[in-house]
């Protein structure tokens, strides 16, 4: 008996001095919802590198893809709010899953803790180069002289590049027909192989395959042209309305303390400004913010606002 007592009062000083030391006390899991190798995969390891540095811990990077991304954000949303399990957010899974999908069983504001804003970036509107469109405004003039002949690629239902492309045909008037792929990729390959005549595609491969003669570039979807390509127009100077940008955030379960809630704000902010992490994100031609708090939050109820019409106009939702 004594021996036990020995065992459970050891037990009891090491709970307790583990709830004293500052959090992380072991791994961390960062939870990507998307399959590994694609954009929010190559973040949540430029992340999850600094923040082990930081943390003294592993931050370890789970692929939970499925459902529109759903499932791995939900999987998160049900999660202990210790701290110990996060989420590499984006636009499919906060904004359109929930928008989409009637079965999508978790609320992105009421059931997540949303900590910092990582970046966004545009998605560029291209064309095969031997494409008679060299301009929004000849795709446009064609789309209305053909109506439903002009068929369009994105990265899958809901995502930015497909918004973009309702938003697009909203605000000007055009009949463009969407065809949805698994990926960037292939969208892009049935582009080259003139099975669409248009495509939504990632900027940083859309300005390679521009400058390698593949592929005119019509015009990217940000708000403002990109600083390091000023000679690339945006949608939005033809077609007044017309912007879209992808983004990703770093989130955790509702209710997570909020002790932990700023040290993992303040240590993806480090992050973010580290010379070796901010260069290679914009690399990739996103924008870093690092939008923090209740900031964070208004931007995502106002992406909601925004793109909660354009669903319902191209009758997005499934089982309606």
């Amino acid at each position: 008996m004594k021996r036990w007592l020995i065992a459970l009062a050891a037990t009891l000083v090491s709970l307790y001095a583990a709830a004293q030391a500052p959090y992380p006390t072991r791994p961390v899991k960062l939870v990507v919802p998307f399959p590994p190798g694609g954009s929010t995969d190559i973040v949540a390891r430029l992340l999850g590198g600094k923040l082990s540095e930081s943390f003294g811990q592993p931050v370890v990077i789970e692929n939970r893809p499925g459902a529109g991304a759903a499932l791995g954000t939900e999987a998160v949303a049900k999660a202990s709010p210790d701290g110990y399990t996060l989420l590499i957010t984006a636009l499919p899974s906060i904004v359109t899953a929930p928008l989409t999908n009637p079965n999508t069983r978790y609320d992105p504001l009421r059931d997540l803790t949303h900590i910092v804003m990582i970046g966004s970036f545009p998605n560029a509107l291209v064309v095969r180069s031997d494409s008679p469109l060299k301009s929004v405004a000849d795709l446009v003039a064609y789309a209305k002289e053909n109506p439903g002949k002009l068929f369009y690629g994105s990265a899958g239902p809901g995502s930015a590049g497909h918004l973009t492309g309702e938003l697009l045909r909203e605000r000007a008037g055009i009949n463009i027909v969407h065809i949805p792929y698994k990926g960037a990729a292939p969208a892009f390959a049935d582009l080259l192989a003139g099975q669409i005549g248009a495509d939504f595609d990632g900027v940083l491969n859309a300005l390679h395959q521009a400058q390698a003669g593949r592929i005119r570039l019509l015009a990217v979807s940000s708000a403002q042209r990109l600083p390091g390509h000023p000679e690339v127009p945006t949608i939005d100077e033809t077609v007044k309305g017309v912007s879209g940008d992808s983004w990703f955030g770093l989130a955790g379960p509702a209710a997570l303390p909020a002790a932990i809630t700023q040290r993992l704000e303040a240590e993806t902010v480090r992050a973010l400004d580290a010379p070796e992490v901010r260069n290679r994100l914009e690399d990739t031609g996103m924008t870093v913010t690092a939008l923090r708090g209740g900031a964070f939050v208004d931007f995502i109820r106002a992406d909601i606002s925004k793109w909660t019409p354009i669903i319902k106009s191209a009758k997005l939702e499934q089982g309606k």
